[in-house]
């Protein structure tokens, strides 16, 4: 082999691994890109996006959490997801194992994992979601709220995440607890017109828009889960009594042709 060839077939090899080099850099690059989380106390998390009249998305998860982990390795991964959290919103994980965390959790009655919450940009809590998204359910989720100015209430029970220190009594506790805030409710419950139940946001999104378009009075989101489903259910106005509730919904039936019943 001469000098020419030896020359050449050493720029060859450096080629290659300076080739190799890129894409292997590149996808380590790919790997690593995730949700950027804001690293500080909830409270500073809060104020960040209070100051940056931002949403804020906060993320309850336990390292012993499979699908806290299934998450972060998939829906947190995805450029789409990374986009909108950054354009919109202040992203806050809280670790229900550490001090904080634990606070956290029991102010804001985390019984499952993951649990989601979405505070809007004037800092009030306006959605809770109890359930792990895959990038198509967290994309509808975080569009739905970009898009409405609507408050999504959750009213299914909690499930308590299965960890050491939540027992038969602590669940006692919870069940009478959960007895009180109902009968609470009741006793200063206000009344509404629902106008539809829908099984996806992209339904009960179109469904906000029309009703906002058409009436003034207030459009609330009511999420429920059963048989392990998710059922969106649209509520327009709000009443005192069950017969104001009535009369409106008759108006709904008669001159908007919606099925309105009262919740």
């Amino acid at each position: 082999m001469n000098a020419i060839q030896s020359t050449l077939i050493s720029r060859i090899i450096l080629l290659i691994v300076i080739s190799t080099s890129s894409i292997l850099l590149h996808a380590n690059n790919e790997t690593e890109e995730i949700v950027s989380f804001y690293q500080g106390s909830f409270e500073a998390a809060k104020t960040k996006a209070l100051g940056e009249s931002k949403y804020l998305f906060v993320d309850f998860y336990a390292n012993w959490c499979t699908p806290c982990k299934w998450m972060d390795e998939t829906t947190f991964k995805n450029k789409e997801i990374i986009d909108l959290l950054a354009d919109d919103f202040v992203s806050y994980k809280v670790d229900i194992d550490d001090e904080a965390g634990y606070k956290l959790k029991n102010q804001f009655e985390i019984k499952m994992l993951p649990t989601i919450l979405i505070f809007n940009q004037q800092g009030k809590l306006v959605d809770r979601i109890e359930e792990t998204l895959d990038v198509k359910k967290l994309k509808s989720l975080i569009e739905f709220h970009l898009h409405n100015d609507v408050e999504v209430i959750n009213v299914s029970p909690n499930v308590s995440p299965k960890d050491a220190s939540y027992n038969n009594e602590q669940k006692e506790l919870d069940n009478l607890y959960k007895e009180y805030k109902e009968k609470l409710s009741m006793e200063s419950r206000t009344f509404n017109a629902q106008i539809g139940k829908y099984d996806n946001y992209k339904e009960a999104f179109d469904q906000v828009k029309i009703a906002k378009e058409e009436f003034l009075e207030q459009v609330i989101v009511l999420t429920e889960y059963n048989d392990g489903k998710t059922y969106y259910k649209v509520l327009l106005g709000e009443f005192q009594t069950i017969e104001e509730a009535d009369g409106f919904c008759e108006i709904l039936r008669t001159k908007h042709k919606y099925d309105a019943i009262v919740y």
